[in-house]
């Protein structure tokens, strides 16, 4: 992949509580939520999730109170070009290290940048305004590079004792720091390491549909210097790189009967919480679920490989999230289009999922373990799209440390 070096824009240096302004990627912001974040007049989900005011609809007001911010320095931009490591620092102990740059887009025959997995149709048009009326590219999208570790190992030298610019803590207790890299040998260095390596996206399909449709409405050539899109770049072997199931509900009551001769052994879960059922998930030998449905007890489903029917691919065949939409569900009589049209619900929250299922919302549930990069690694190799939701990687990145023009003044 290309990387680039930009002029950011961040908060002002010495402004107050910078650090609390940034916000988590707009689509984990609901309503309620951004009018909470809203009560402070410098949050950046003025920008992210805008509303109407006296500027005009939400993404003029978006543009203009960026450019308000501006002159009244509440924010900056820098004077020279940057690179921009992220570390996160976990609650329990251990980083997280990543980059922040400008991405190249690329052809996607090329598989430079590499979708991986099935997305849920999302509305981007919406997303796509915002850049018109902005042309400022506010939230990075998180791509794993399939490197050998450098990425890492230069980013541990980099951070090392030196002074980050802002800290932000989440809301789970993550505390997320940037750092400024603006040494041109340096920055040459990271290019040349990261100029084979590909490029996977974890979070942001979307937001990257958007970049590269507004490079192709700017007549942007794709693939050169001035196509590019926001991204922390962290390496698929970083320490602290989690990656979290995302657990599924069925609205419909079905005969679980066909489904559950497929696996190759079924045993009893006593567990009467969505996380122990999620945990007894995890606990197991993939790859395996716990099956729950409405008057019945839960199970543990385990699958053989080795026994594997023709549809399922090779890609997924160590992964229960492969087994549940290639075998499982069209056993069950769900086709593909099942899992877009709202037929199946996705849950991050085990407990949540166990509170459908038990006050009747749900007929069934599926509970999952969770994903290691070596499995995530495999799973990619073959350049095979996953089923949608099958990760969600964690700790998820926020918005608002550092963004970027995209107005061509990369100067």
């Amino acid at each position: 992949m290309r990387i680039f070096a930009f002029r950011g824009y961040r908060y002002a240096d010495g402004l107050t509580d910078c650090g609390t302004r940034a916000a988590p990627p707009y689509d984990q912001i609901d309503d309620i939520f951004a009018a909470h974040l809203r009560e402070d007049p410098y949050q950046f989900a003025w920008l992210t999730r805008p509303i109407a005011s006296d500027y005009g609809d939400p993404y003029e007001s978006a543009c203009n109170t960026h450019e308000a911010w501006l002159q009244t320095g509440n924010i900056q931009r820098e004077r020279s070009k940057a690179l921009y490591p992220y570390e996160v620092l976990l609650p329990g102990g251990g980083r997280r290290l990543g980059l922040t740059a400008l991405v190249g887009l690329e052809d996607p025959n090329e598989e430079v940048i590499r979708p991986h997995e099935a997305t849920v149709a999302k509305t981007v048009d919406e997303r796509l305004e915002l850049l018109r009326a902005t042309e400022l590219d506010l939230e990075p999208i998180l791509l794993l590079s399939d490197d050998d570790g450098g990425l890492d190992s230069l980013l541990t030298e980099d951070v090392g004792d030196s002074e980050f610019l802002v800290e932000h803590q989440d809301l789970f207790g993550n505390r997320h720091r940037i750092y400024r890299l603006d040494d041109t040998d340096r920055i040459e260095r990271y290019q040349r390491l990261l100029e084979n390596c590909p490029g996977l996206i974890a979070d942001g399909h979307h937001r990257h549909e958007v970049a590269t449709r507004y490079a192709i409405e700017q007549s942007l050539d794709i693939g050169s210097e001035n196509a590019v899109k926001l991204a922390v770049v962290t390496s698929l072997r970083a320490s602290g790189l989690t990656i979290d199931p995302i657990h599924r509900g069925l609205l419909e009551a079905v005969d679980l009967g066909p489904a559950a001769a497929l696996a190759k052994s079924r045993q009893p879960c006593s567990s009467t919480s969505g996380v122990g059922l999620a945990s007894a998930a995890a606990a197991q030998m993939q790859p395996a679920m716990v099956v729950l449905s409405t008057g019945h007890e839960a199970e543990i489903w385990r699958f053989d490989q080795g026994e594997a029917p023709a549809e399922l691919l090779p890609s997924s065949r160590h992964l229960a999230v492969g087994w549940l939409h290639d075998v499982v569900l069209p056993r069950l009589g769900l086709d593909a289009a099942a899992a877009r049209d709202g037929r199946i619900v996705y849950r991050s929250d085990p407990e949540q999922l166990m509170t459908s299922i038990s006050n009747g919302e749900l007929a069934a549930g599926f509970f999952l373990p969770p994903m290691s990069p070596q499995e995530f690694s495999l799973a990619t190799a073959q350049r095979a799209l996953l089923p949608p939701k099958s990760t969600r990687f964690m700790p998820k990145i926020v918005s608002g440390l550092v963004w970027a023009s995209l107005r061509g003044e990369r100067e």
